[in-house]
């Protein structure tokens, strides 16, 4: 291996790579207790294996992201950008239904979710552009250009119905164009006329039961048994934990399958009821230490485009935090955000993971940049 990689990899960002060693061994821990019980573990369903599986190929992925530039990343970002729409189109026609959602390519064993790599996609496709258009994204031309590059993705994907990936991309975008000097007043303007169409959203393209979870976030108990059973069974598991908790394997709404999703979008409801509200705090904590990373090498960054990335980076992992433990503790409507990292699932971890990767990559051009 050339000195110059071998110097590369030892300049990793020593405390992303641990925070995200502890919260994947964490996640096969609590995606095992989970599902110890449940009727679908078995070799060819086995939730804990297949995760084990996923982390090994994404902690991979992370590795090899980080040695590669993230300029590179950039540059490659249009291609990215115009398959990742394929995608969605595609899965629009000839995706599988799956209760009332099409949001998967069902590939043999393997479920892809193009979603996620829309994530990816955008970031790097919306950095490439303001890179190459400075000075032009206040203009009017500039402005349609940047929100049609935006809409579109947006649109296919809320048209599975996915309400909650849909959200993450609003923060991302406002701290984009914020941290690339658009003027404020029109990111005001523009975000003021996005909560003036939210009653339009929420009456005419909403889904009758997407409206039933805002509803029943507002008053859970008016449908105990329909749309608010999930919510209401997650405050019970969490407040239930205490300061401790009930321990590993010991959690009763976990352990009884009375928590839906308890693997996926409600792992946190399994953390704060085995592990207690000391456990939920360690796992904040974890996700604080890394948010702060992130930060960090977006005020540092070398260049313009690396600070505009490295911003939608840490937005994107700040928005699905807030949203998933948000929503597992009734402060938000159930949305389908998983916790990154933790939650169980191939395509958010190894999405996660690249993201995190050209995070890492940043900071060593940062070192490079500063030796």
């Amino acid at each position: 291996m050339p000195l110059l990689e071998r110097q590369s990899i030892k300049s990793l960002n020593k405390v992303i790579i641990i925070v995200i060693a502890i919260l994947s061994v964490l996640s096969l821990i609590m995606i095992y207790s989970a599902t110890s019980t449940s009727e679908a573990v078995g070799f060819k369903n086995n939730f804990f294996v297949k995760q084990a599986i996923w982390i090994v190929i994404s902690f991979a992925l992370l590795i090899i992201v980080s040695t590669i530039s993230y300029e590179v990343w950039i540059g490659f970002s249009p291609w990215m950008y115009y398959i990742t729409i394929g995608l969605l189109l595609i899965l629009l026609v000839v995706g599988k239904n799956v209760f009332g959602s099409v949001r998967w390519f069902h590939l043999g064993p393997v479920a892809f979710q193009p979603s996620e790599f829309a994530k990816a996609a955008l970031v790097l496709m919306l950095t490439k552009f303001i890179a190459d258009n400075k000075g032009k994204i206040d203009l009017l031309e500039g402005m349609g250009k940047t929100f049609l590059l935006i809409g579109i993705p947006m649109s296919l994907i809320l048209l599975q119905p996915d309400l909650g990936t849909t959200l993450i991309f609003i923060p991302m975008v406002f701290f984009m164009l914020f941290i690339s000097g658009m003027k404020k007043r029109y990111l005001i303007t523009t975000f003021a006329l996005l909560a003036a169409l939210a009653p339009l959203f929420y009456f005419f393209l909403m889904k009758d039961y997407q409206r039933k979870r805002i509803t029943s976030f507002l008053n859970p108990e008016a449908d105990p048994l329909g749309s608010g059973y999930s919510l209401i069974q997650s405050k019970i598991a969490v407040g239930s934990g205490g300061l401790f908790g009930k321990g590993l394997f010991k959690g009763t709404q976990s352990q009884l399958n009375f928590i839906p999703e308890h693997h996926t979008d409600f792992i946190f409801s399994v953390i704060g009821e085995e592990l207690g509200f000391v456990g939920a705090v360690i796992i904040i904590f974890l996700y604080y230490m890394l948010i702060m990373e992130g930060i960090k090498i977006a005020i540092y960054a070398k260049d313009r485009a690396s600070t505009i990335l490295a911003t939608g980076i840490v937005a994107i992992f700040i928005t699905q935090v807030f949203v998933n433990i948000g929503m597992t503790l009734g402060l938000l409507p159930v949305v389908g955000v998983p916790l990154p990292f933790l939650s169980y699932g191939g395509s958010s971890l190894l999405f996660s993971m690249f993201l995190a990767g050209i995070l890492l990559n940043i900071h060593m051009s940062i070192k490079k940049f500063s030796s």
